[in-house]
This record gives structure tokens, C-alpha cells and sequence, in this order.
């Protein structure tokens, strides 16, 4: 099995800023199977929408701290695990809502997504 981390990554200016992140899943790999932001990002945000090609992966308005850990977590298990979710270069597209309670401004989201590939090449598994 292979595995890839992909980060999409958005500047917040300001408080009660609102932004999109989007991207193109890496199209080499079947599957996204995890999720993970760390805790430089203040955990009272909220993911206000959250979609992989149209399909809903959170509910409106998720909590953030859901998705954070911290450095003490094993890097491995920072993810949070999700499931029925294609890569194969389908959009992934996130709207995260800042609720302005950040130490210092501009900061940076970045959300980490666990991508991972079951296929085989030549009968050998990479």
C-alpha cells in the first residue's frame, strides 16, 4: 500500500474570515482515508462545508477540534479516519470559517489529507 500526504493551505487575514480551500485529489491514488489539522489553528474554527467530488464529508458547521491533535500524538495517528471517499483526481472543496479568537493574525490552515493506494504495478505491491 502507498500513501501520500496532501496539505491544502489558506492564509486568514482576519477575524471571522471565511475562505475556500480546493484541490485536485492526487490522481495516482484510489483513496482518501484520513484528515488531520494540528493545534497552531485556534480548535473553536468550524468547517462550515466540506465536500469530496459533491459527496459531503462533514456536516455543516463541524468542530474543528474534531479533526486537531497535537504534537504528543503519534504522527500515524493524527488522522482522522474517513471512508467512501475516492482520490483519483476528484475535487476536494472546504470552507473553514475563523471564529476570531486567534492569538495573532494573518495564520495559516493547513489540512492534511491521508491519500492511499491499494492498486499494484507488474504484480508487485509498492
Amino acid at each position: 500500500m502507498r500513501e501520500k500526504i496532501q496539505i491544502l493551505e489558506k492564509e486568514i487575514v482576519s477575524t471571522f474570515d471565511i475562505v475556500r480551500l480546493t484541490d485536485e485529489l492526487d490522481k495516482d491514488y484510489e483513496s482518501l482515508t484520513g484528515i488531520a489539522i494540528l493545534e497552531n489553528v485556534p480548535s473553536d474554527g468550524i468547517l462550515y462545508t466540506s465536500f469530496v467530488d459533491g459527496k459531503e464529508l462533514f456536516p455543516k458547521n463541524f468542530e474543528l477540534l474534531f479533526l486537531q491533535s497535537n504534537k504528543n500524538v503519534e504522527p500515524n495517528k493524527r488522522f482522522f479516519n474517513v471512508h467512501g471517499f475516492k482520490g483519483e483526481g476528484n475535487r476536494i472543496e472546504i470552507e473553514y470559517k475563523d471564529a476570531g479568537t486567534a492569538s495573532t493574525y494573518p495564520y495559516t490552515i493547513r489540512i492534511y489529507l491521508k491519500l492511499e493506494n491499494e492498486k499494484t504495478r507488474k504484480g508487485i505491491r509498492e
